[in-house]
């Protein structure tokens, strides 16, 4: 008798207790109607998701009134009510007359009065489905966007160190050139001013040459000298660009020119007690400018004599062989020495003009007029270093095509 009065009293608390413990932890939007006037006793989480409501802003409330298409709900429960038996609804198509529209399962709920409620499961939500397709079509948009600035902004910074690089080379390649029209205003000065004692100087050793008498030994010394005071000529005139080559390469023994390197800088390696040793074939020829070769392998003979210590060991090799890229013939002449070595970091500099090492006694163009030289005669210049070690000390290899 207590029992029936409770349910007569708190009907309600039966039917939510009911609804909660079947669809509470469904990921579905659900709802429970209680009676005719299908009224809201209980919605689960995922409902008030779909609408946007509290579960406090929904009980209480006919569900015809938070439908979108209330006057359709209204008919549809009103028959499950009646008849007891489940339907469902698809809402119509998205339009601006319809912006949005739900579709759902709707079941009576049996619990010995068929007419207790109305358990109703929205299947899909125009509303929801719009607000995910539209987060995603955002965050989509907004990683595209924000890789497009990304790779934007990398591809800025690319270009900016390129220009900064190019502008970079333009300035130093600026400067050297204002060092190199500085030099030759200087020199142009300097040719006119030598020029006369050059040539009182030529004349008096042809004088030296014809008196009667004069020992050999003499005579090769005044031929050596003029011999060496054409080359300044020579090496003035085509620095400063006042001098024209009109006369061709000769032919000669590579072995007879660098013996007279050699033997022009004796004074020099006598002073360090140096050991020069030359190992090159007899018969090895080329057609070249003799003085400018000659003036390329004194420079790289007199560095590499100043970067050793007393008692080095200096070694000329010549040799024939074949470029592994095109197979023709080629002579490679290398002046290895054990001195101090060149330094990692200083290495791809030698060949810049006014770089140097040597300090207050080195000018910087050496290397630089050698290597021009080189190129000009179809060669290369190439060079290894290292500054410690039982391989200590400086190679210089100078490649020239074959006759």
């Amino acid at each position: 008798m207590a029992a029936e009065l409770t349910n007569k009293v708190n009907p309600t608390a039966d039917f939510v207790a009911l609804c909660r413990a079947t669809t509470e932890a469904s990921p579905v939007p659900m709802a429970g109607l209680e009676g005719a006037t299908h009224i809201i006793r209980y919605v689960n989480q995922a409902f008030c998701h779909l609408t946007g409501k509290s579960e406090q802003g929904l009980l209480g409330h006919p569900f015809p009134g938070v439908s979108p298409a209330s006057e359709v709900c209204q008919s549809l429960l009103d028959r499950v009510y009646q008849t007891g038996e489940a339907e469902t609804h698809s809402g119509p198509k998205c339009s601006p007359s319809e912006p949005q529209h739900w579709s759902y399962a709707v079941w009576p709920i049996v619990a010995g009065n068929p007419r207790t409620g109305i358990m109703l499961q929205v299947v899909e939500g125009t509303d929801l489905h719009q607000n995910a397709v539209a987060a995603n079509e955002a965050l989509t948009l907004s990683l595209i966007n924000q890789q497009e600035r990304r790779e934007a902004a990398e591809l800025a910074r690319a270009e900016l160190e390129t220009e900064i690089q190019a502008r970079k080379k333009m300035e130093d390649a600026l400067v050297i050139s204002e060092k190199l029209a500085s030099v030759g205003r200087m020199a142009a000065v300097i040719a006119h001013e030598i020029n006369n004692p050059l040539a009182a100087i030529t004349d008096l050793l042809y004088l030296a040459q014809t008196v009667d008498g004069t020992p050999k030994e003499v005579l090769e010394y005044l031929e050596t000298a003029d011999g060496e005071l054409k080359r300044v000529a020579h090496i003035t005139r085509q620095t400063l660009g006042f001098y024209r080559e009109l006369t061709n390469p000769t032919s000669f023994y590579l072995h007879s020119l660098l013996d007279s390197v050699v033997d022009l800088l004796q004074a020099k390696i006598r002073s360090k007690r140096a050991i020069v040793e030359l190992r090159c074939d007899t018969q090895i020829q080329l057609s070249a400018m003799y003085g400018e070769l000659r003036q390329v392998f004194s420079n790289l003979l007199v560095n590499s004599i100043d970067a050793m210590k007393e008692h080095g060991r200096v070694t000329i090799r010549a040799s024939l062989s074949q470029n592994p890229t095109t197979g023709t013939g080629r002579i490679r002449i290398s002046i290895a020495d054990n001195g101090q070595g060149i330094a990692k970091a200083t290495l791809p500099k030698i060949f810049d003009p006014f770089f140097t090492t040597k300090g207050l006694i080195g000018n910087g163009l050496g290397l630089w007029i050698s290597k021009g030289i080189i190129e000009k005669h179809g060669g290369a210049v190439q060079v290894r270093s290292c500054t410690n070690g039982t391989h200590q000390g400086t190679t210089f290899s100078v490649i020239l095509p074959a006759s």
